[in-house]
């Protein structure tokens, strides 16, 4: 969805993952000490943002509901 990918280590093998399908744990192991870990999050963020937005249009068309 954010189209931000970082390289982890899985099961042996390296592989291009997006940042937010990373474990709690990996996120916190590659970012902790790393100067991009703003630039992320305001890629994730907007892309958080924008996600929104498309819910709210399609609850205010009446294409889906908040409600369970």
């Amino acid at each position: 969805m954010t189209g931000a990918f970082l390289r982890v280590k899985r099961d042996g093998k390296w592989d291009n993952i997006e940042v937010e399908h990373l474990t709690d744990e990996e996120r916190e192991s590659i970012l902790k000490d790393d100067p991009r870990l703003m630039k992320w999050l305001h890629v994730v963020c907007k892309n958080l943002v924008d996600a929104e937005d498309i819910l709210k249009g399609l609850v205010k068309d009446g294409i889906i509901s908040k409600e369970g």
